[in-house]
């Protein structure tokens, strides 16, 4: 998402992202959410499921305008993902981060 020289540094972005997968018992699920941080290399996200580590995801991710030009103007990004973290969060479900594997071409 940033250049590769940011690519670590999470940024506390609140962003809209739709989020596709299997769940622990291996339903096929679709759920929207929102991030809490982002890096180049990946994001956190909260879930209302237990997505156990290793699960494969595709995220679509809502750009605001100004975060669009880093994206040749597209409103979306899309991009298949790896749960890497899942934390528990009392009475909310889920923090659940995610390394990005590669764009999936929309």
């Amino acid at each position: 998402m940033f250049s590769p020289t940011e690519r670590e540094k999470r940024r506390g972005l609140r962003l809209q992202v739709a989020v596709r997968g299997c769940d622990a018992d291996g339903r096929s699920f679709d759920e929207e959410s929102l991030t809490r941080n982002v890096s180049g290399g990946g994001l956190c996200f909260e879930s209302r499921r237990f997505l156990p580590l290793g699960t494969r995801l595709e995220l679509r991710i809502t750009l605001p305008r100004p975060l669009r030009h880093h994206f040749s103007g597209r409103s979306s990004y899309a991009v298949r993902a790896l749960v890497c973290r899942v934390e528990p969060v009392p009475g909310e479900g889920f923090r659940v981060g995610a390394r990005f594997l590669a764009e999936i071409e929309v």
